[in-house]
């Protein structure tokens, strides 16, 4: 019994990172500054933007906590899915958001990174860790490179995500980055 629940509760988080995921692409066409800066200051274009689920959180307290509620999500729920703070807002604000996919591409967290640069904000926001989601584990970009890694027999570790989305956006797709400063065996298992 408990594992059906705890099976359940794995579901409705993974349901909740895929129509969060769509709520960020949204909001990503809809604000130009955003778009600006995804498309011009990143130069990322529409088949990478896909390719990584890149989105863009917008700027207000809790809009994808209500958008999710409407859909039927409770505050649990969220919170699961690793989308809330600790005051059961929006956990990222203000932020490109690009998707944390497992290696079978399902959305598994976020990674956020500030527009505006803002002395008093982190630079980078990533997902804690979720029923879904473990840093110690996750290499991120390896659903996008596992088939340049198999074709070229390597792989390239680089420090940050957007390191990966922007190798990917060169044609150099053998690239992956780890969650986190440190490599840990678990890193190492996923890419052999």
């Amino acid at each position: 019994k408990g594992d059906g629940k705890f099976a359940k509760r794995k579901e409705r988080a993974k349901e909740a990172l895929k129509l969060a995921s769509r709520f960020f692409q949204q909001h990503l066409l809809r604000n130009e500054e955003a778009l600006n800066y995804v498309t011009k200051k990143r130069g990322l274009g529409r088949q990478i933007i896909s390719e990584f689920s890149i989105g863009y959180a917008p700027d207000t307290s809790a809009s994808l906590v209500s958008a999710l509620e409407q859909r039927g999500f409770n505050r649990q729920e969220l919170q699961d899915a690793g989308l809330t703070n600790r005051f059961g807002g929006d956990l990222f604000r203000g932020r490109m958001v690009v998707a944390l996919s497992d290696a079978s591409g399902e959305i598994v967290g976020f990674t956020g990174r500030i527009i505006r640069d803002d002395p008093k904000a982190p630079k980078y926001l990533n997902t804690p860790q979720t029923l879904l989601f473990d840093k110690s584990r996750h290499v991120f970009g390896l659903f996008q490179a596992k088939e340049a890694i198999r074709k070229q027999d390597s792989v390239v570790i680089v420090e940050g995500n957007l390191d990966v989305v922007s190798s990917h956006q060169a044609g150099v797709k053998n690239v992956v980055a780890t969650a986190g400063t440190a490599m840990t065996s678990q890193h190492l298992k996923a890419l052999s």
